[in-house]
């Protein structure tokens, strides 16, 4: 089936392009961090289905966002950090440059992406179980919660009275279960290089309905051109699968004030998408064959991405406090939105 809308090209995800990954550090014991993430972004094109650079015309879907992301990390002991993250968090402004049929509206990708909540426990480290003071190894098991997703039924009525349409969700909006790996190779206190790894499945099936304007009215259509035989299509996200290498350098500037500057390699991957039917029981197998044939699954994904990154710590402030500035551009993909980002993370920290 057509596209209705460029809109929906792939808007699942874009997070993960100015999302940091952290290092196989934990927090000490009693201590807590609390970060904000404003981040800004754009994109210009997309990578098609073989890895070519497209730039969007006129109506074709280039889209600008301001996010705003959170987070809270607690050392529960020294080896084992309990965190709630919301980042990307709230797509607060958004605009995207599409066409709707029949309608003048605005079109956005507003709304809320999922919360991960888990725990890191560091394995090695100079604190950790297996003490050494050359290498940090981290796992963080979580779960993805889903958070509610646009009603496409209103903004369909929004779109006939040509008020502002969020045509598209910016995450999926199902439960998922997940782990994250760190490892750091420390050369010199001065010096480490990380690497990093995270993978998110999804063992509960969305609706296509929920899945955006296209999703909605795609399977709207189906069933309505079905005569009955088909009753819903759920959509299979499979997971996200993301690699990361990254040097860090840090050093003392001042007093009680430390500068990091960071240069990660980043590559996340997805299977895509698989649709599963539900049909009215004795429904033919020819007709069956027909209506999935409309629907055929979506191809797998990838992007690749370099973030450099550069952070100032005032460790002497009452509340000591991190500034991170960092931006992250697009180098190769495929099926995915080139989208360039620029993040301030602002991490305050606090003991209790």
């Amino acid at each position: 089936m057509k596209k209705i809308f460029a809109v929906t090209l792939v808007l699942f995800l874009f997070g993960a392009m100015y999302v940091s990954a952290d290092d196989a550090k934990v927090m000490p014991a009693r201590v807590g961090r609390f970060y904000l993430a404003p981040t800004l972004g754009f994109a210009n094109g997309a990578f098609d289905d073989d890895g070519d650079y497209k730039s969007y015309d006129s109506g074709q879907g280039s889209m600008k966002f301001f996010n705003l992301g959170l987070a809270l990390e607690y050392g529960v002991i020294d080896w084992f950090t309990a965190a709630l993250q919301w980042a990307p968090g709230w797509n607060m402004w958004s605009d995207v440059d599409t066409n709707l049929p029949g309608s003048t509206s605005d079109v956005n990708a507003n709304g809320v992406a999922d919360l991960f909540l888990g725990t890191k426990v560091q394995i090695i480290g100079a604190k950790a179980p297996v003490q050494t003071d050359m290498f940090r190894l981290a796992l963080a098991p979580g779960l993805k919660i889903p958070m509610p997703g646009p009603d496409y039924e209103e903004q369909l009525k929004n779109m006939a009275k040509n008020d502002p349409v969020t045509a598209a969700n910016i995450d999926k909006h199902v439960l998922g279960l997940g782990v994250r790996f760190y490892f750091d190779y420390i050369l010199n206190e001065n010096l480490f290089i990380n690497l990093y790894s995270e993978f998110i499945g999804y063992p509960v099936k969305g609706d296509l309905e929920k899945s955006g304007m296209e999703g909605y009215l795609t399977e709207a259509g189906m069933i309505a051109g079905s005569s009955g035989a088909l009753k819903s299509v759920d959509v299979n996200y499979g997971y996200d699968l993301t690699f990361e290498l990254e040097p860090v350098f840090s050093t003392s500037i001042a007093e009680e004030t430390t500068f990091t500057a960071g240069l990660p390699f980043n590559v996340k991957l997805t299977p895509g998408n698989k649709y599963d039917f539900s049909f009215a029981a004795g429904t033919p197998a020819p007709v069956k064959e027909f209506i999935e044939g409309n629907l055929p699954d979506k191809d797998s994904t990838y992007i690749f991405s370099l973030k450099p990154n550069v952070s100032v710590f005032f460790l002497g402030w009452a509340l000591p406090t991190e500034f991170k500035l960092q931006y992250s551009a697009p180098i190769a993909g495929k099926n995915e939105r080139a989208l360039h980002s620029i993040t301030m993370q602002i991490k305050l920290y606090f003991k209790i």
